[in-house]
């Protein structure tokens, strides 16, 4: 027992070093040709076996207001999802220590396909090339070992057609708890693309005076709800709010050319917390 628990003490102290896979761009946007290239980099001292993999994907929040994936979506993916004609050459490949390996991607989207933004989630799975670690008891003569795997997801977008975007507030609940205000906004987008950009939000008093400002990046698939919290002056009301919205195609981890331009929309919700 006291080899295995060396064993496994060794293998999470070489947790971060062979860990070290970078990816780069932290989101693919394919040309007009369908077209795009991924960088796999290597910066830990031990070689990686990295496999590249496909899987429809958003990111969306569950009942608890967290930020999850969500992959089960079958008809949004029929209509939407990019992975069918996606290829990736190598998809699979041995990585040496500091080196760097170019994935191309080609996406062969059929003439007839719906116009809209088609997106997928790149699956880059990596393990050390000699990831078996073993140790035999020396009393039972069973052998244990240690496998490690680690998974990174960026996502992949392709252009087909004519494509638009937008955003729509149906419903904004929220709830204050000591000095935190925190606000569910209900969505749904409009056009045939994600809605990416941020969202400018002011927190006002019933007297107009401002008591919190935020500004967050949003990507926001289809129908849900986002959550956002607001830290309230000490002393200031507790019952009634005002809250402003502004929704802009503006990120600054997205060039512009890539992103899918759209109006500012502007909300504005009156806050009677539970």
């Amino acid at each position: 027992m006291k080899k295995l628990y060396l064993v496994l003490l060794f293998a999470l102290l070489q947790l971060a070093s062979w860990a070290q896979l970078s990816l780069a761009p932290t989101a693919v946007y394919l040309d007009k040709y369908g077209i795009g290239n991924l960088y796999v980099s290597n910066n830990s001292g031990v070689a990686q076996e990295i496999s590249v993999s496909f899987q429809f994907g958003y990111s969306d929040q569950d009942s608890a207001g967290t930020l999850i994936m969500r992959y089960d979506d079958s008809t949004n993916a029929r209509d939407f999802g990019l992975n069918p004609y996606l290829k990736a050459f190598p998809r699979t490949f041995i990585l040496p220590p500091n080196q760097q390996q170019i994935v191309r991607l080609q996406a062969r989207v059929p003439k007839g396909k719906a116009p809209g933004v088609l997106f997928t989630r790149i699956k880059v799975v990596s393990s050390p090339q000699t990831q078996d670690i073993g140790t035999t008891d020396d009393t039972t003569g069973i052998a244990t070992r240690v496998n490690l795997r680690f998974e990174q997801v960026i996502v992949a977008f392709f252009k087909n057609g004519d494509v638009s975007t937008g955003v729509q507030i149906n419903k904004v609940e929220s709830k204050v708890d000591s000095n935190l205000l925190s606000m569910d906004f209900h969505y749904k987008t409009t056009g045939n693309a994600p809605y990416l950009g941020q969202v400018r939000m002011t927190i006002k008093d019933a007297a107009g005076k401002i008591l919190s400002e935020n500004r967050n990046t949003v990507a926001l698939y289809f129908t849900g709800r986002r959550r956002f919290f607001f830290t309230l002056p000490e002393g200031s009301p507790r019952d009634y709010f005002t809250a402003d919205f502004v929704f802009e195609t503006l990120r600054n981890d997205i060039p512009s050319e890539d992103l899918i331009q759209a109006p500012p929309i502007k909300h504005q919700a009156v806050l009677v917390p539970k």
